[in-house]
């Protein structure tokens, strides 16, 4: 469970290539607003402290960049360790569970963080599902995956589901609402239906 006496950290995961959108993804607007404005705005409300994983410095408002420990652009489980080993270093101020945001989803559940808390024992990752779809990227990891995790990618595993069987995880099921919240924006046929969700919700995420 979270320590009530120390921050919750999030992440949001902006290290990728954007190769099927052509350019990078982060930056392309939804209603005059960003993804990752979106993500951002609804990120900030459910952890106490949110920085960004990526290698540049793109995002105006003051929030942290923490670049992958690894290089050569190699997935988002170098984003969770690079989150996982900030944690570490941090650990005085901050609880042991790191949640996960990627950038490419901005209507994920308000309440996403609370949900992935509520029944948890002792399991060390909590990822998120929807009408049988796992969302492996929206997770929560305990600190105690630091080690297993950095050695899995030393030896070139790259894959979260393949990670997360070696790990006591939850999985936890949310709600098609019309459509599912952890839809996420690859390209600009996405970033149309994603125009129209976010439409359908009045304009606002």
């Amino acid at each position: 469970m979270k320590d009530p006496n120390k921050k919750l950290f999030g992440l949001i995961l902006n290290g990728g290539l954007s190769r099927r959108m052509g350019s990078d993804k982060s930056k392309k607007l939804i209603s005059n607003k960003s993804l990752i404005s979106l993500v951002v705005e609804r990120a900030e409300s459910q952890v106490d402290y949110l920085a960004i994983n990526s290698n540049q410095k793109f995002y105006d408002k003051k929030i942290e960049i923490i670049p992958d420990c690894f290089s050569g652009n190699l997935g988002p489980l170098v984003g969770v360790l690079s989150g996982l080993k900030w944690l570490k270093k941090n650990q005085n101020s901050f609880d042991n569970w790191l949640v996960i945001f990627p950038v490419d989803s901005p209507f994920f559940p308000e309440n996403l963080v609370q949900c992935f808390f509520e029944k948890l024992r002792d399991e060390k990752i909590v990822m998120a599902e929807c009408k049988g779809r796992l969302h492996p990227v929206f997770s929560m990891w305990h600190t105690d995956n630091l080690k297993l995790l950095e050695k899995f990618l030393i030896e070139g595993g790259r894959k979260i589901d393949l990670f997360s069987k070696k790990i006591k995880t939850r999985v936890v099921n949310f709600p098609f609402i019309g459509y599912d919240p952890f839809f996420n924006v690859n390209n600009l046929d996405d970033l149309n239906k994603a125009e129209g969700i976010f439409n359908k919700l009045g304009g606002t995420n």
